[in-house]
């Protein structure tokens, strides 16, 4: 069979087609389609309302013993769309090996590649040692990831839980995760005209030493993973003063902080709150606030001798013939979160398509990838469960 024919590559066409943009549209209709999709495989499936009109969908195939659990989680809300494409975003063509199509690698190849191997796992009949969890998210593009939370609120997964989250990660296993924490800063001074400018205080010049204090602070911590380097910061936004010949009384700033282990947001708090400080020190009379952005997103990093991270690695070798590949990712997903708010040493992301995809116009999943990922998550399930 061609591998344009095969079952992942068709079904994540079909996901593809249904629009799910977070936040412009809704997952309902995604999430409609999987439902009916998994039921026909005759096992428990459940709809779980995360909030009006959101709602995961969860498949359990029961073993021996509820916990540990192997659960494969995948997003089905994407980014819009967007402008410039060349390839109709919802038309799921393949061209040189290559499916287009907003969602595609970020993250309906995934989705594709875990319900297959969720179907196989069904239709082997075997018995199995350990529940086995298939859930289809919402939110996860969202600032409150709010389909991941509510997998953990509900008992889906705990500490014990075996977490996949099948994203683009090349086919790599990326056991760690940078903790991206936004903070919005905002300094305060005093308005004058700027013929006299001693009489004023320049908000915004406090915000350029705080925001040169901070990338200096973040440049000189002593940390550095091997698997995702060093932590690092970024200046998303800033505005600030109202017309130019007035001295500002006001700038505003987001930073985006990466964490690594072993940081905390607490360290996160703490770089922030030195660095105003240094930035107020240097214009006398100002003054600064600052609240986060986001829900806590803390770094994590999987255990080495994880028994899933060593599975997937067995796996990869058995189906690729090559040996496995270990990354670290520097953005979040519900496998992060997850492993943050239960402190599981055993979640992961690997899935198909390549992170550089994710986000992007004319956005691609190479179609190999699907089909490796389905047979690659088909025998970690087999090692794991059976």
């Amino acid at each position: 069979m061609h591998l344009k024919d095969s079952e992942a590559v068709k079904l994540t066409q079909e996901l593809i087609k249904i629009p799910s943009e977070n936040p412009v549209g809704t997952e309902e209709a995604i999430g409609e389609f999987i439902y009916k999709w998994l039921n026909k495989l005759n096992v428990e499936v459940k709809k779980e309302e995360v909030e009006p009109g959101r709602f995961n969908i969860v498949a359990k195939l029961p073993g021996e013993v509820s916990h540990p659990n192997l659960v494969y989680i995948a997003h089905m809300d994407t980014v819009p769309i967007g402008e410039g494409w060349t390839h109709e975003p919802f038309s799921a063509e393949i061209i040189d090996g290559k499916l287009y199509g907003r969602g595609s690698a970020d993250m309906k190849g995934g989705v594709a590649a875990a319900m297959v191997a969720f179907k196989r796992i069904v239709l082997s009949k075997k018995k199995l040692k350990n529940d086995f969890i298939f859930i289809a998210s919402v939110d996860e593009e969202g600032f409150e990831m709010k389909g991941a939370l509510a997998a953990i609120k509900n008992g889906w997964v705990n500490r014990d839980s075996y977490v996949i989250a099948t994203e683009p990660s090349g086919l790599t296993v990326m056991t760690a995760h940078k903790g991206p924490v936004w903070y919005e800063i905002i300094t305060h001074g005093k308005a004058s005209h700027a013929g006299n400018p001693q009489f004023g205080i320049d908000a915004i010049h406090t915000m350029a030493e705080t925001l040169t204090a901070l990338k200096q602070i973040v440049y000189e911590l002593p940390y550095e993973d091997n698997l995702l380097g060093k932590p690092t910061v970024t200046i998303g936004k800033i505005y600030g003063g109202g017309k130019t010949n007035i001295v500002p009384a006001e700038c505003k700033a987001e930073i985006d902080l990466r964490l690594i282990v072993p940081m905390t947001i607490a360290d996160s708090k703490a770089i922030v709150e030195k660095a105003i400080s240094e930035g107020i020190k240097r214009v006398p009379g100002s003054s600064a606030t600052f609240k986060m952005l986001t829900i806590e997103r803390p770094p994590i990093k999987a255990a080495d001798d994880s028994p899933l991270v060593l599975s997937v690695a067995e796996s990869v070798k058995k189906i690729t013939g090559k040996e496995p590949e270990f990354r670290g990712l520097p953005a979040y997903t519900d496998a992060s979160i997850i492993a943050a708010r239960t402190e599981s040493p055993h979640c992961i992301s690997f899935g198909p398509g390549h992170l550089a995809q994710a986000h992007t116009i004319d956005e691609y999943v190479p179609i190999e990838h699907i089909d490796l990922a389905s047979d690659i998550l088909t025998e970690t399930a087999l090692k794991i469960v059976i």
